[in-house]
């Protein structure tokens, strides 16, 4: 473990009252957030997540279950999910599931697992928004998930956009639309945060050179790479190294 990361924990291992982050998420109007432990049960939810359960007050969601909000069978799916979830400790990054409040509706959500000072998963963690005016069927929905699944897992490949819109069943155009619509960028340009993001992991913890770094999660050349991750860091690749390098 390098020096940030110890004295990240070193600091949150003091905190002593998580109001402030209630607080803050509380404040996201179309965010909803919530935690659980392995049981299902509510340890956390944000206003927004309290207003999907008709709940006045945070309080009134604490120790329950799906199963006292939602019907049987919807319950059932979220519960069954969680398990899937908590057994595998993958995180989840913008899924595509219906709404808890309306089944017309379609949400973007993401999940992590929470674990204890051992490293075991105790809990889930998740965050999720309602999609406005999106139409579409189940199935599509299903396949656009299995899409971001495809780009998280294969972003050091050559992704062509056309062969992502062929994998949703859709034209490139609706593809490049809807894909927008959900999570608010451009397809090729979602695939570069995901590659910068790869990146920046290997910049802090390997002595590799930007060049290798660069070919390594995707990108054809260095001066892309450069370029996209100054872009989107506001710093170069080289200067985030030594940031880092400097911190430990």
């Amino acid at each position: 473990m390098n020096k940030t990361s110890t004295f990240q924990r070193q600091f949150l291992s003091r905190i002593g009252d998580f109001a402030p982050f209630h607080q803050l998420m509380d404040l996201v109007p179309d965010v909803a957030f919530f935690m659980k432990d392995r049981d299902g049960c509510f340890v956390m939810n944000n206003r927004r997540s309290c207003e999907f359960f008709h709940a006045d007050h945070e309080r009134d969601t604490l120790g329950k279950t799906d199963y006292d909000f939602f019907p049987k069978e919807r319950a059932a799916l979220y519960v069954q999910g969680d398990q899937e979830f908590m057994r595998t400790g993958r995180p989840i990054v913008n899924a595509i599931a219906p709404a808890p409040e309306n089944s017309d509706q379609m949400i973007v959500y993401s999940k992590v697992p929470v674990y204890d000072k051992s490293r075991k998963i105790i809990g889930v963690a998740g965050i999720h928004r309602i999609v406005e005016g999106l139409r579409g069927t189940p199935d599509w929905y299903g396949r656009f998930s299995k899409v971001i699944d495809h780009i998280h897992r294969h972003y050091a490949d050559d992704i062509e956009l056309a062969a992502l819109a062929a994998q949703a069943g859709v034209s490139q155009s609706q593809f490049e639309r809807r894909f927008r619509q959900l999570l608010g960028t451009s397809p090729g340009e979602y695939i570069l945060r995901v590659r910068v993001n790869a990146s920046r992991s290997l910049l802090e913890n390997t002595d590799r050179t930007i060049a290798d770094i660069a070919l390594a999660v995707g990108f054809y050349d260095h001066s892309h790479f450069t370029r996209t991750f100054k872009r989107q860091m506001s710093c170069s690749p080289k200067q985030y190294r030594d940031h880092h390098r400097e911190s430990r």
